[in-house]
């Protein structure tokens, strides 16, 4: 930074410990105020604050070096520390920290200060790190510093200082955003809601459509319901189903939206909003399909075996003759073409998907550029719903040749239409006729089409905007 490299901390708790190791190991001096200024207690907790400088609050206010403030201390503590220093305090960078109890989307802490004390030059930052993810680089904690403020030359020298520290900087806008920056750390699977509740309805829904077959299937049998299979063999059939209609709900909006920009011939007209937050959705209802599959595949797992799945093995016959004593035929069990087949299909099908899963990390996809992400959540995805697809058909397929009047009443034949769906779309929009209408379209490419607007008939000119927006990806 330019000029001073002093930094004062107003508060002597872990935060902010935390924050004057960071800064004394990035090359800051750092004094710290505190009520009751003690070194040696200081140095007691942490020794690797024994260059630290220990002064009450009234002198590192009324250090003229000492430009940036750094307020670690609870917000209701603010104007009583600082209303006696009202002249002292203009010339400085107050650095907000603080974070509060319940979300307010009508104040902050920061715009409350302002409030209190006009002119005063404050900056929200730094709360939505944690005390661990300041002192250790291999804590797994966020390693971005969101800037509000009113002032945009504090905000440089906070975004500047926050570089220097070894976090990335966003500018996050004027003070009034610091009432989402204060929300944030409050914020729990922000995004996940819907998309939770929907992958529970369609959980839901296949374990009803499910309940609904064994109640006709065992009303016209002469077998009985074996509860005890409850927990294994019957949830494992409701889970597979949810892993591939998620996977294939995950892909279905992106084909959809492809097909609406053709049929509009622009890509300017927005999405209806339901449909705008199923395209947002995608990434955590692919997420979804990939816990039911580790979860389908953990199950399968345990249960594989001749006595549970009969179909999968070769049939080893024992003829054992007549008043025959102490006989001993060894014999093994394998698995058959339908077996090997499925199994083989679902390994590699779960490792693709994983791949998805990974690629789809902030901390992975950091390091892939467009054409390398693009490549994987779009051309491996449907490859992977491919596989999926492959999977439970090899599965099913000898059930819909020996019955294919039932066939489409079948669990897995059901499961199967959406994804079969969204290949075939893929396939026509891969088409180079098609294909290459909708990537002209995507380039910013407008069909010559009339529109009223405001009573007024205008005509969209062809434009030829460089922008390559994908709407086919998973996330």
């Amino acid at each position: 930074m330019e000029g001073s490299k002093l930094v004062g901390i107003i508060g002597t708790g872990d935060f902010g410990r935390a924050l004057a190791n960071r800064l004394l190991r990035c090359g800051y001096d750092v004094i710290m105020a505190s009520r009751n200024p003690d070194l040696s207690r200081l140095i007691s907790i942490n020794p690797s604050l024994a260059s630290v400088e220990v002064k009450t609050t009234k002198e590192l206010l009324e250090d003229p070096n000492v430009e940036i403030v750094f307020l670690a201390i609870h917000s209701w503590n603010f104007e009583s520390c600082l209303t006696p220093f009202k002249t002292q305090i203009q010339q400085k960078i107050f650095i907000d920290i603080s974070n509060r109890e319940r979300p307010s989307k009508t104040e902050s802490n920061p715009e409350r200060l302002v409030e209190a004390f006009p002119g005063l030059r404050v900056v929200k930052a730094f709360n939505t790190l944690s005390a661990y993810a300041l002192e250790s680089d291999t804590f797994g904690g966020a390693k971005q510093v969101l800037i509000a403020s009113d002032d945009s030359t504090a905000r440089e020298k906070i975004s500047t200082l926050a570089r220097e520290m070894g976090f990335t900087p966003i500018d996050y806008g004027v003070l009034r955003a610091a009432r989402d920056l204060e929300a944030y750390p409050l914020t729990l699977m922000y995004g996940w809601g819907w998309p939770t509740l929907f992958c529970l309805c369609i959980f839901i829904g296949w374990n009803i459509v499910l309940c609904i077959a064994y109640v006709k299937f065992y009303m016209r049998s002469s077998h009985k319901f074996k509860w005890d299979h409850v927990p294994l063999a019957y949830v494992n059939k409701a889970v597979c189903l949810t892993a591939i209609t998620l996977l294939a709900l995950s892909y279905l909006p992106g084909c959809l939206a492809a097909f609406l920009q053709i049929i509009n011939g622009t890509k300017y007209k927005r999405f209806p909003t339901w449909f705008d937050q199923w395209l947002k959705a995608r990434k955590m209802i692919g997420l979804y399909a990939l816990f039911f599959s580790v979860w389908h595949v953990a199950i399968s797992g345990i249960y594989m075996s001749p006595g549970y799945l009969g179909s999968w093995f070769e049939s080893t016959r024992v003829h054992f003759p007549e008043n025959t004593s102490n006989f001993v035929y060894d014999f093994s069990v394998r698995m058959n073409l339908r077996g090997e087949g499925t199994i083989s299909v679902g390994i590699l099908a779960l490792l693709m998907m994983s791949i998805l899963g990974l690629s789809s990390l902030p901390s992975v996809g950091a390091v892939l550029n467009w054409r390398e992400w693009r490549f994987v959540q779009s051309h491996l995805g449907y490859v992977t719903l491919f596989l999926v697809t492959a999977h439970v058909v090899i599965f099913a397929l000898p059930g819909w040749m020996r019955d294919p009047t039932a066939m489409l009443l079948r669990s897995t034949f059901m499961c199967c239409v959406i994804p079969f769906i969204v290949l075939f779309m893929k396939l026509v929009l891969i088409t180079p006729c098609i294909g290459g209408y909708l990537d002209k379209i995507r380039r910013g490419w407008e069909r010559r089409k009339s529109h009223k607007v405001s009573g007024n008939q205008i005509s969209l000119k062809y434009t030829n905007m460089s922008s390559s927006d994908s709407v086919d990806t998973f996330t």
